[in-house]
């Protein structure tokens, strides 16, 4: 039974790392993490993520567990689409900083008796969106919180059926949460590294790539909030 249960744990550690790899949260991280002005607060925001996430789980996990309920399937539904959701405001969110920074104006040309406009886009002499890390790190915590509560009826419906008692229950949800702490710092960073080293020399192309994300993480949130809705 002992090596049961440690084979077990072992197992949560590694589904915590892997858990990172949900494509829900890459994209609702990544919108976050392509802000980031270092890899080390990208990392920071990550680990943000993962205590939030834990959190979560281990709080609904301990009422589930102790009071042996199950989460109804409408309400695990219910909170997928709040995630949805979520992403989409991300994605807008990082769309309207991406814009902020940059300013359209024509330049006209005169060819002999000809003069027309060219439109151009370049980067504002000043940025005017400024990564505040602190209020980043709020918001990675709570975008976690949000996805521990959706993916807790799965995790705690696993455990019950694993664990032999609610408190090796909460102390495997607890290294669940741990390995997916490890594993979204690791993927933040990753995320992250390609705007980090380009900052200085990419300019306006920076600040397109950054739209795109943003673009493709909304329509990404409509996808999820149509396939769950549908």
């Amino acid at each position: 039974m002992e090596d049961l249960v440690l084979t077990s744990l072992w197992l949560g550690f590694a589904l915590g790392l892997t858990h990172a790899l949900d494509p829900d949260h890459l994209v609702a991280v990544g919108t976050m993490a392509v802000e980031s002005e270092s890899i080390r607060r990208s990392s920071a925001l990550g680990i943000f993520w993962g205590m939030g996430h834990t959190m979560a789980l281990a709080l609904i996990g301990g009422v589930v567990l102790t009071l042996k309920w199950t989460i109804p399937e409408f309400l695990a539904t219910g909170m997928e689409a709040i995630i949805a959701v979520m992403i989409i405001f991300l994605g807008g969110s990082l769309v309207w900083h991406a814009a902020q920074s940059l300013t359209v104006h024509s330049h006209a040309h005169t060819h002999g008796d000809t003069q027309h406009s060219h439109f151009h886009i370049h980067p504002r002499g000043q940025e005017i969106h400024h990564s505040h890390f602190f209020g980043s790190g709020h918001k990675a915590f709570a975008v976690g919180m949000v996805h521990g509560m959706a993916g807790s009826a799965v995790l705690t419906l696993a455990v019950m059926t694993t664990m032999p008692s609610t408190l090796l229950g909460l102390f495997y949800i607890l290294v669940f949460g741990v390995g997916s702490i490890g594993g979204m710092l690791f993927m933040s960073a990753v995320m992250s590294l390609p705007f980090v080293l380009t900052s200085g020399w990419m300019g306006p192309w920076q600040t397109r790539l950054k739209g795109f994300v943003g673009f493709f993480a909304m329509a990404f949130g409509g996808y999820l909030a149509w396939s769950l809705l549908a």
